[in-house]
């Protein structure tokens, strides 16, 4: 479990930006560019898999499951998938308790074995 609060300020300004950076390039303004110029541009901001799988996990957690492609952008560039998914149960567990209501309840994360997760598909190569 990720206590976010317990990380330094350092991190979490990081993880502001990795927020922007990749929703820009998954959903805003440059979503139309290359996947290469926006894993260049989320590594630019950080390589730590720890973070990274941090913000993946904040994309996963989304209740209207359209941050697939935020989170398909951070795993190429090196999320820890595990952290992500942990951190994805804790998200959704903290919206579920102040009234978000998740279209799918179940929360293991399947994605491992190339099953679809919440919607969105992580396992194999690219899917």
């Amino acid at each position: 479990m990720v206590q976010v609060t317990a990380l330094s300020q350092r991190e979490r300004l990081i993880l502001a930006e990795l927020s922007g950076v990749a929703g820009r390039y998954s959903t805003g303004v440059d979503r139309d560019r290359s996947q290469h110029e926006a894993i260049a541009a989320i590594r630019a901001v950080t390589t730590d898999a720890r973070l990274l799988g941090i913000q993946a996990g904040v994309a996963l957690a989304d209740p209207c499951q359209m941050s697939g492609k935020t989170v398909r952008l951070l795993k190429a560039a090196g999320a820890d998938m595990a952290v992500a998914a942990g951190h994805a149960m804790d998200v959704r567990e903290r919206m579920r308790r102040q009234g978000a209501r998740y279209p799918h309840e179940d929360l293991s994360p399947r994605w491992a074995s190339g099953i679809r997760f919440g919607g969105i598909g992580f396992g194999g190569s690219g899917s």
